[in-house]
């Protein structure tokens, strides 16, 4: 099972991190309730790098049922727990150890094993390892061997939750004015590192111009006009040749970032006047980082050319103390004007970008219905997110239906809808100025009209996982669409629980393949060409509008990654 579909009638802040796929908590059906309460969960909580027993150890017991806490108890000095007195029924349980990960039975990033209570099922004799937390510390310096305070070090990892690998921010932190970080509390995996920095001794002396405004050549520059670029551990400012960092239980890895710093470069902007007592709306500069685009923090004046009062007048915005690179340029709209964004290659010593020339942010709009014709939630919203990058932007619909978002860049997008007391699905999706593949919105250059169909995905498939013969518990199961073009939602990672069984709820309508794969949780299972291997032992599953409960008749065979 996995811990986000706990939240599933959550807020719409919580659903944004599921776009493109469901990583479910699955709320088992509720088995028959025992009437003596006779139902035992014991174990012991261990050390996952030495085996060990982890005395007084906090345990909780979450009944996915009732949706509620059942109990908290300490563990004793044997690190050994007991809940009793138990109805049959399904249960998460966690457990918490001052500097271990805070972790679900067999927790895998976020997907874990529940335990079932019944007749003739194993609930007692458990062993819940909790891993030490991992710490990766080191120093920043200058190639000159001085520390370089206040410089931000991020680290990364490849998320799979949504099948696709996509490389996500995990943990940051800021040097202190000795050039020293910590990046503490990690769990288990591989990690990239980046650095983003300014010099300390830096000046950036604004460039000269004559008294029409031209830039004049500036041939003393200042030695001290310098700048970082982004560097990768262990020593590149390419992401590509970045070096995974593989950290164990328990460890705790030193590791050294050396910053060189190069000639800075002047980017200059062109904008046009914004009016008589309107304020000059600063450009924003941003830069990619394993895929992910980032705020540039620099220094930023202006220079006026001719009266405010003049609409021919212009301003010139100068970007200093950046390294040479590719970079965004985004103004947001003023003027009733649509902002624009561009990217431009800052090589040379001085840079212009006229952002009259970029292209605009694009207007998406539109409409949306339910695919019963029924009455739209009155919390209802929509987040339309990058597929590549963290942050999405969020429409809120209103009662006729009509949602609006923020201008955004031309790139490919996925849709998602949700409200407090719900669960919704994408069904349909039609864009009038854009492309569509799926629930995927693909936007271009001119604006979009959505129109937008939910419906509430009341669906569960419910099946049993199983190895040689017999039921497999903590397996990786997964559930594809069979055709992602044909509307249905993104697939879904979950995780057989104690007795084998798994459950897939809020489905949406459409054809899925289902399969079972022994430790698949880093399987990049959204692109075909990685599944292709393991279709063979898969299970279609056709969930059709208005269908509840779906029981596979046959057990899902597992299969070795």
């Amino acid at each position: 099972m996995s811990r986000i579909a706990e939240l599933i009638a959550l807020p719409l802040a919580l659903l944004a991190a599921c776009v493109g796929c469901s990583f479910l908590r699955a709320q088992s059906p509720s088995p028959p309730v025992g009437t003596n309460g006779a139902r035992v969960i014991s174990g012991v909580v261990l050390s996952g790098k030495t085996g060990q027993p982890l005395a007084e150890a906090d345990v909780t017991l979450w009944d996915t049922v009732a949706r509620k806490t059942a109990a908290e108890i300490t563990a004793d000095e044997e690190g050994r727990f007991s809940f009793s007195h138990l109805a049959d029924g399904n249960f998460k349980l966690s457990a918490a150890h001052r500097g271990y990960v805070t972790a679900a039975y067999e927790e895998h990033d976020g997907a874990f094993t529940g335990i079932v209570t019944g007749e003739g099922l194993v609930s007692t004799g458990l062993r819940f390892t909790l891993a030490p937390q991992a710490v990766l510390y080191g120093t920043v310096s200058d190639d000159s061997g001085d520390p370089v305070p206040q410089a931000r070090v991020s680290l990364y990892h490849q998320d799979h939750r949504n099948g696709l690998g996509k490389m996500v921010r995990a943990n940051s932190t800021s040097a202190d004015a000795r050039g020293d970080f910590e990046l503490d509390h990690l769990a288990p995996g591989s990690y990239f590192v980046a650095v983003v920095a300014r010099p300390w001794y830096a000046t950036h002396p604004r460039l000269m111009r004559d008294v029409q405004g031209k830039t004049i050549e500036d041939r003393n520059r200042s030695p001290l006009d310098v700048a970082y670029a982004v560097t990768y551990y262990p020593d590149t400012t390419d992401p590509g040749t970045a070096a995974p960092i593989s950290v164990t239980a328990g460890d705790r890895i030193p590791i050294s970032i050396t910053l060189h710093p190069v000639p800075a470069v002047h980017i200059t902007v062109q904008l046009s006047n914004p009016g008589p007592n309107q304020p000059v709306i600063m450009p924003q500069l941003h830069q990619e980082i394993f895929g992910t685009s980032d705020f540039v923090q620099a220094g930023v004046s202006y220079f006026q050319q001719g009266d405010r009062r003049d609409a021919n007048s212009t301003t010139t915005v100068e970007i200093e103390g950046v390294a040479p690179g590719q970079y965004g340029v985004e103004l947001n709209s003023q003027n009733n004007e649509s902002g624009r964004f561009m990217t431009i290659d800052a090589s040379s010593d001085h840079a212009t970008a006229d952002i009259a020339l970029a292209n605009p942010l694009v207007e998406v709009s539109g409409k949306v219905a339910m695919a019963d014709h029924g009455t739209l939630p009155s919390d209802l919203n929509l987040i339309l997110r990058p597929q590549q990058g963290d942050y999405g932007t969020a429409g809120r619909v209103e009662a006729d239906g009509s949602f609006h978002f923020r201008p955004v860049r031309p790139g490919a997008y996925g849709l998602v809808a949700g409200a407090s007391r719900h669960a919704l699905s994408v069904t349909h999706l039609n864009a009038n100025g854009g492309g569509v593949e799926g629930t995927v919105l693909k936007v271009g250059s001119e604006p979009v009209e959505l129109t937008v169909t939910l419906s509430e995905s009341a669906a569960r498939i419910i099946g049993i996982a199983q190895l040689d013969g017999k039921p497999a518990s903590g397996v990786c199961v997964v559930l594809v669409p069979t055709k992602p073009a044909d509307g249905s939602q993104g697939g879904s990672l979950n995780q057989s629980d104690s007795d084998g069984s798994f459950n897939f709820p809020n489905i949406a309508p459409g054809e899925y393949t289902l399969l079972a794969i022994q430790d698949g949780w880093t399987l990049d299972w959204a692109r075909p060409e990685v599944m292709a291997r393991y279709l063979a032992k898969s299970q279609k599953v056709t969930v059709a509008a208005h269908v509840q409960d779906i029981h596979l008749k046959d057990p899902l065979e597992v299969q070795p990654k």
